[in-house]
C-alpha cells in the first residue's frame, strides 16, 4: 500500500474546482455531496502528482475517466475514513456506475483525522464484479465497531485483501 500526507496544493486545487463545479449529478440519483466530492478529488489529485501527470483542469466538468494508465481506463474509487484502512476493510463501488466505461478500479482510502491517503490496490474491473459481494438499496450492513446503517443504494464490497498490491509508484506506473 502506498500512504502518502495529502498535498496541500491538492486540498487548495480541490476546494477552488467545488466553487464552481458540482461533480454529483448522475441520472440515478445518489448524488455525492461536497464532502463525498471533494473526496474523490484528493484521491485523483493524489495519483495524478504520484505518476507524474499533469493535474487535469475539470473545465468542462467530470472527465470521461479519470486517469488512462498504459492505456487503461482506470477508475479512481476514493473514500474517506476516520481510521487506516486494514485487510479485511471493504472498498465498495455504487452499482450506479458498473455500465461506464473503465477497464481497472482503483481503490484509495483517505485517513480524515491524519490526512494521509492511502493508495490501497487494484482489480480488473470485470474480476472485481464478479468477485466482490452485491448489496441491494434498502439492505443493512454492519460496521466492525458494532455500528450499521442502510443502503442507499445498490452496492458492491470488495475486502482490501483481495485487491492487487500497490507496494509503490512504479507499480502504479505498471498497471
Amino acid at each position: 500500500m502506498i500512504q502518502v500526507k495529502i498535498n496541500d496544493d491538492d486540498r487548495r486545487y480541490a476546494v477552488e474546482i467545488l466553487k464552481t463545479k458540482n461533480f454529483g449529478h448522475r441520472s440515478k440519483g445518489f448524488n455525492g455531496s461536497y464532502e463525498k466530492q471533494y473526496t474523490g478529488l484528493i484521491g485523483e489529485l493524489t495519483l495524478f502528482r504520484l505518476i507524474g501527470k499533469p493535474q487535469p483542469n475539470y473545465e468542462s466538468g467530470r472527465l470521461d475517466e479519470d486517469i488512462n494508465i498504459n492505456g487503461k481506463k482506470v477508475d479512481i474509487k476514493s473514500m474517506a475514513r476516520n481510521v487506516y484502512m486494514q485487510e479485511h476493510y471493504v472498498h465498495n463501488f455504487v452499482a450506479y456506475q458498473k455500465d461506464m466505461p473503465s477497464d481497472v478500479l482503483l481503490f484509495i482510502s483517505i485517513n480524515k483525522r491524519s490526512g494521509i491517503v492511502q493508495i490501497c490496490g487494484w482489480l480488473e474491473k470485470e474480476k472485481f464484479l464478479n468477485d466482490a459481494s452485491f448489496f441491494d438499496q434498502g439492505d443493512k450492513r454492519e460496521r466492525d465497531d458494532g455500528t450499521s446503517f442502510v443502503l442507499r443504494a445498490p452496492l458492491y464490497e470488495i475486502e482490501q485483501s483481495k485487491l492487487n498490491k500497490l507496494n509503490n509508484i512504479k507499480d502504479l506506473n505498471d498497471l
